[in-house]
């Protein structure tokens, strides 16, 4: 997998920063190629979710005379930034009331039900 770094100043063409060859330093602008390796899909995939799915996708510039959207960097890693996924909590000690799943009540739940209803009622 690819690592991320900014780019540094260059002076005389030579960036100051000393990359090792697994770690690739990403324009600050990027396409479809680009954009494609960080979001793990095909550049035929992201042609089509900007048309269909432009949701799914972070925002695009496209610069005047050009067909092609152009999308910055910085801006594309804050959109993934926000789709991070929180760690889960352990289930809390007050959740102890089972949540009822779907479909009929058991036999159990109706008599339950009944017994719980006659004795609110004062009866048996």
């Amino acid at each position: 997998m690819h690592q991320i770094i900014p780019v540094a100043a260059t002076t005389g063409g030579t960036p100051q920063v000393d990359t090792p060859s697994h770690i690739v330093a990403w324009p600050p602008v990027i396409g479809y190629a680009e954009l494609s390796v960080l979001l793990g899909r095909t550049v035929g995939t992201l042609q089509a979710d900007r048309i269909r799915r432009p949701e799914s996708l972070p925002p695009a510039s496209t610069p005047p005379g050009s067909r092609t959207p152009r999308w910055i960097t910085s801006d594309v890693l804050d959109w993934l930034r926000s789709y991070r996924e929180q760690r889960s909590q352990p289930p809390a000690a007050a959740e102890s009331t089972p949540t009822r799943g779907r479909g009929r009540p058991t036999k159990r739940e109706q008599i339950e039900r009944r017994r719980a209803a006659q004795a609110a009622e004062g009866g048996v």
